[in-house]
């Protein structure tokens, strides 16, 4: 079973690896000159790096999480309903899309037999531990911003409160950043007022994000007795 001295030390060695990477690139690009008289290209190219790392710090936090849970070994009846909601994505997701029909079977039949799916998954998280895919729970399939982020943590019985606002408008300074990039922006001239507090943000949001990760296992926020402390900033 993870313990809450596990996945701390696992979030904080991703980050250290993470942020180091993107200081090697900066000493490689930058070669010692302040972001003011660097090459916007350089520039550019750190900024889209620190946003992936971002991204990829906050999924494999979030899949830590889920892992902590799933070695919990729990049954259902033990933990909020937004966990059996995300131990049944995958379900969710198959009734909302449907799947075309094959062979002889008309839609109709395919649906029922989608229906019939649904409940045997539900009968087996009921009679035995739960278990969640974290590459569906928390799957981001837009670019990480506050609103997805805000969406995996609800998915995970974290109320969105329990991130200080201040790192929403970190993550989403970041994002916009990128995007302003990759569309084709930003191509003459980065403020180094601007660079430099792209970096901190970057490393506050994922310090942030450990954080209060690492507090809902140890007070077992996923637990339904532990749904009266789930509101409010920590």
């Amino acid at each position: 079973m993870m313990n809450v001295s596990d996945m701390r030390a696992q979030l904080e060695a991703d980050i250290l690896w993470r942020l180091d990477e993107i200081r090697h690139l900066r000493n490689l690009l930058l070669q010692g000159e302040e972001p003011d008289r660097a090459s916007v290209y350089s520039l550019r190219a750190i900024l889209v790096m620190q946003y992936a790392h971002l991204e990829g710090f906050t999924r494999t936090a979030l899949s830590l999480y889920v892992d902590a849970i799933n070695s919990q070994g729990l049954p259902a009846k033990s933990l909020r309903p937004e966990l059996l909601a995300a131990a049944l994505s995958g379900e969710f997701d198959t009734l909302r899309r449907g799947i075309p029909s094959t062979g002889d079977e008309g839609k109709m039949t395919t649906r029922a037999r989608h229906q019939i799916a649904f409940v045997q998954r539900l009968r087996e998280l009921n009679e035995g531990p739960i278990s969640i895919a974290a590459e569906v729970a928390v799957s981001m399939d837009m670019n990480l911003g506050s609103d997805v982020l805000k969406k995996c943590l609800v998915a995970l019985g974290i109320s969105v409160e329990k991130v200080k606002r201040d790192q929403y408008s970190a993550i989403d300074f970041v994002k916009n950043v990128r995007n302003d990039i990759a569309h084709g922006g930003r191509k003459e001239r980065i403020p180094g007022g601007l660079f430099s507090a792209h970096l901190k943000k970057c490393e506050e949001f994922m310090n942030e994000l450990a954080r209060v990760l690492t507090r809902a296992l140890s007070e077992k926020w996923f637990l339904v007795q532990a749904e009266s402390g789930v509101t409010g900033t920590v």
